[in-house]
């Protein structure tokens, strides 16, 4: 978590000031200086760096401090004075503009997103009789550097996408629109490296009510160390899809009590498995050329893997089932309920990894770890099985870099949050580069895993 530059400089500068309303006066030293320097460092902060709701204390402490700085003020004013500037601090440190996990790989990431059509499915989430099938999709890839470089937007459309994020987790808009400003580690539509290639890919789904963004730091990560990523919105059931048009698939996944419910579920599955096959048939033509793009003949189509977090567990599971040409498949506390009985019974042939949280006992499908232990038993590749203590079940996406506060009104444990995503980013990677590479080295972490473990972190 941080604070910018400017914001930090900002802060220190009023709380020397504040500090200076100890002394009388006379004996303040380099208050006119001081109070340029804090007008001027506001500025600077104010258009180059944007301003966030979080520092409006501070910017009404220093207007304050700016117009009384050659007066003396009474005791019950100094006091009010530092519990401003408390509150001046903490509200941006609680509520910070995220940072991205720093990127150790040897490629620069390039990003760049497309509205893909698949006019030979019919969409069953509208009403409408001609409308057919349509996702965004979003790429991360090995880039080469150029001058100009423009960070990829952790959310575009942020007034949009602040109103439904806030209603499907039930918290002010304003605690999220800030995200604007975070800087993503990554740069749009970069010129694709060519010495990364053949590029292995990997395909992410997202959970019910999330997103493509919502794995960005994964993302980042694999393709700083030469994957393709591709991540999804499952249309309608994605917190919102919004297409170039400036039309919207907004979420209509919300089925709890219905009567129907594991039957739609089931039926929703599909929908998202057909989604990741779709993309794969869509990387076939750019590989080929069919589709025009800078990645043709770049990918290696006898190296796909997929990932999913919960929802997007599941999806993973019946892709893999499905699709003989994907080769590895993550599961990110992977939600097993909706999948089909036979699959279950008859499990996978790629190798599988789950990472999960210690129970699912507390949640409304109790069963989920059985299942997954059984899919397991049942799978010929190699698995593994890791509960990571201190987890919850947001732990497993870019949630817990949201603020330190995250844990207490997010579904985030008490493992400090960068923490978590950085260590299951990193097992990710381990698992793909074993399995996923050619002559890879050995992963030291998954080389001690049988086929239950549990990672244990103070």
């Amino acid at each position: 978590f941080k604070l910018s530059p400017f914001e930090i400089i900002y802060i220190v500068l009023i709380a020397w000031g504040a500090l200076q309303h100890l002394y009388k006066k006379e004996k303040r030293k380099n208050s006119i200086l001081l109070y340029k320097i804090i007008f001027s460092i506001f500025l600077i902060h104010f258009f180059l760096e944007q301003y966030r709701w979080q520092m409006l204390p501070a910017y009404l402490l220093g207007i304050t401090l700016i117009f009384n700085y050659n007066k003396n003020i009474s005791h019950a004013m100094k006091t009010l004075f530092f519990v401003w500037l408390l509150i001046a601090t903490l509200i941006p440190t609680l509520i910070p503009i995220i940072k991205m996990p720093p990127l150790r790989g040897e490629y620069i990431v390039g990003s760049t997103t497309h509205h893909w059509i698949d006019a030979q499915r019919k969409e069953w989430f509208t009403d409408e009789p001609n409308d057919v099938r349509q996702i965004m999709v979003q790429f991360w890839y090995p880039g080469k550097k150029q001058k100009t470089l423009i960070n990829t937007p952790y959310l575009d459309n942020i007034n949009l996408r602040a109103e439904t994020m806030a209603k499907a987790g039930k918290f002010p808009k304003q605690l999220i629109k800030h995200l604007e400003l975070t800087k993503t580690n990554s740069y749009l539509d970069l010129q694709a490296d060519p010495t990364a290639a053949p590029l292995p890919i990997v395909i992410i789904s997202h959970g019910i009510t999330g997103m493509r963004h919502i794995h960005t730091a994964l993302a980042e990560k694999l393709s700083n160390n030469g994957y393709l990523v591709v991540a999804v919105d499952h249309s309608y059931d994605a917190n919102l899809t919004i297409f170039p048009d400036g039309s919207i698939a907004d979420y209509k996944s919300d089925i709890t009590g219905h009567s129907d419910s594991v039957t739609i579920r089931r039926k929703q599955i599909n929908t998202r498995e057909s989604d990741v096959s779709f993309i794969i048939s869509q990387l076939q033509k750019i590989q080929t050329g069919i589709i025009k793009h800078q990645l043709n003949g770049f990918l290696d189509l006898d190296r796909i893997a997929v990932a999913g977090h919960s929802y997007g567990g599941g999806t993973s599971v019946l892709a893999s089932y499905q699709n003989t040409q994907i080769k590895a498949t993550l599961l990110l506390d992977g939600w097993m309920n909706p999948l089909p009985q036979k699959v279950i019974e008859n499990g996978i042939d790629q190798p599988l990894i789950y990472i999960g949280r210690p129970k699912w006992s507390d949640s409304d499908y109790p069963t989920n770890t059985d299942l997954v232990a059984k899919l397991m038993d049942n799978s010929k590749g190699k698995n593994y099985y890791l509960n990571i203590s201190g987890t919850l079940h947001l732990n497993y996406c870019d949630a817990p870099l949201f603020s330190p506060l995250a844990k207490h009104v997010l579904d985030v444990g008490e493992m400090n949050g960068p923490k978590s995503v950085n260590l299951i980013n990193e097992i990710s990677l381990q698992f793909f580069d074993q399995h996923l590479r050619a002559n890879s080295k050995q992963s030291k972490i998954l080389n001690k895993i049988e086929k239950h473990d549990e990672i244990v972190f103070n």
